[in-house]
């Protein structure tokens, strides 16, 4: 072979396992991406329908599952239904499902599902239970400003809100809800009428402290910009993005500096200044909020942003009177889970976002916390079970449930995606075609295939063939 040749063969390889390692985290569009072509906007839950498939599980006193009244499925024929799916070799052979009823509960499959198994993003969900059973899902996150310690220093405090528009803010989105030249109109006429035009703008990271990375994620990963640093204030316009592109190093500054720009589009002569805390009878010169906490939430997952995910976690932590690092939260999460009746049997968490290799969870467990909010035991969780991605229409199912196989599922699905190089997995609910909503929680390590583009297909095959379930007597 000659050496032009030799060297193109290997230029290829490289740029396919770059390409692989990109797609994996859900950066470049591909196979494993979380961003595909756009499909139609799915409606809110319980206000419309999206295609053949019915609003979510909801709560409700006289009936939990009032929008899926269906009839029970009959366990052996659901295990008939889906036999000819869990064969392909595309699943690997360490492979952990759990299906259940989503309303009584009861055990319809199950395969290696006390196992302990790394299961990448769906670690979410754990997380999104605690955040919504710590913290109200009903208020927002609010970053104000308030007066300094001495005249001519204001201070710009931190609220947790990592989706700042450095313009206006836009109502009708998540992301950048809330906007820096709102607050800074608002300050910009408090200081006029008070006759001061020159700030120093400090800024106050007292609330839910801690470290910019979580302990065992690969620097790599944070430098190339697949997920953002963790911190209390940030930009709408510095979140990962698809594709990849590196993030600041320093949000909390990077905000910082965003309002001190929008306060001297407002006339204020202003100028960054150090870290410091706020008075706690400090006079708030302007304030901003965020969406509702649940729809933050929900943007989280839907987006399986890992910063966010660890900043919302670290905040209801804080909220308990928890420490910021990663060691607490991850203790707080297993915690807050156990004490309310989780057997965490095989939960080792490495953080709270499911990025760091070491996490290892049960089929089981995710089944669990999914139970508890489809059953309507625990309202707030199934709150945010309507924030999930819904197959082929968004979040990182955007692309899902599109193939042949498996397209009778798109919009019967609402799941949290997990992938890492030798990971894919997912759990959620999905819709039976009688009418049924079943909980399921699959989970595959080490498939045959190369990465995981085969596994995902898989996955979604065996989702759909629970979708075409009319199992029941």
């Amino acid at each position: 072979m000659s050496k032009p040749i030799a060297m193109g063969i290997a230029a290829v390889v490289a740029l396919g396992v770059a390409y692989e390692a990109l797609d994996v985290y859900d950066v470049v569009p591909g196979p494993l991406t979380r961003s595909a072509a756009a499909a139609a906007p799915v409606p809110e839950p319980g206000k419309t329908r999206v295609g053949p498939s019915v609003a979510p599980p909801t709560p409700a006193s006289a009936k939990p599952l009032a929008a899926s009244d269906g009839p029970e499925q009959v366990p052996a024929k659901v295990r008939a239904q889906v036999a000819a799916a869990m064969k392909k070799s595309d699943l690997a052979k360490k492979l952990g499902i759990e299906v259940l009823d989503a309303k009584t509960g009861q055990v319809l499959l199950q395969r290696n599902e006390n196992a302990a198994m790394t299961p990448a993003s769906v670690t979410k969900l754990l997380s999104a239970w605690v955040v919504a059973n710590t913290l109200d899902l009903e208020k927002p996150l609010t970053t104000k400003v308030v007066n300094g310690a001495s005249a001519g220093r204001i201070v710009l405090v931190a609220g947790g809100d990592t989706a700042l528009n450095p313009g206006k803010g836009d109502p009708d989105h998540v992301n950048g809800h809330a906007g820096l030249a709102d607050l800074a109109a608002q300050v910009a006429t408090s200081l006029k009428k008070a006759g001061t035009t020159k700030v120093s703008v400090g800024v106050d990271t007292s609330y839910a402290p801690g470290p910019l990375t979580a302990k065992h994620w690969d620097p790599g990963v944070v430098a190339a910009g697949y997920t953002a640093r963790i911190a209390q204030l940030g930009l709408s316009t510095e979140r990962a993005t698809d594709p990849a592109r590196p993030t600041p190093v320093d949000p909390v500054a990077s905000t910082q500096k965003a309002f001190v720009k929008a306060l001297v589009e407002q006339g204020i002569h202003a100028t960054p200044g150090a870290h410091v805390t706020a008075g706690k009878d400090a006079k708030t010169l302007g304030k901003v909020d965020s969406s509702p906490l649940l729809d933050v939430l929900g943007n989280a997952l839907q987006a399986s942003d890992n910063a966010m995910i660890e900043s919302l976690t670290r905040q209801a932590a804080f909220h308990k009177g928890v420490g910021g690092s990663t060691a607490d939260v991850t203790a707080f999460v297993e915690k807050t889970l156990k004490d309310a009746g989780f057997n965490m049997r095989g939960v080792k968490l490495a953080d709270v976002s499911g990025l760091s290799d070491g996490t290892t969870i049960p089929p089981r467990v995710l089944a669990d916390v999914l139970l508890s909010g489809t059953s309507g035991k625990n309202k707030p969780f199934a709150e945010v079970l309507t924030r999930l991605s819904v197959g082929g229409y968004n979040g990182t199912l955007d692309n899902r449930f599109l193939q042949p196989s498996n397209r009778s599922a798109a919009g019967d699905v609402r799941a949290k995606t997990g992938s890492l190089t030798d990971v894919a997995s997912l759990a959620g609910t999905v819709l039976t075609k009688d009418d049924r909503v079943l909980v399921f929680a699959i989970i595959s390590n080490a498939a045959k295939s190369w990465g995981p583009y085969g596994t995902r297909a898989a996955i979604d095959d065996f989702v759909a063939a629970l979708q075409k379930c009319g199992c029941s007597e």
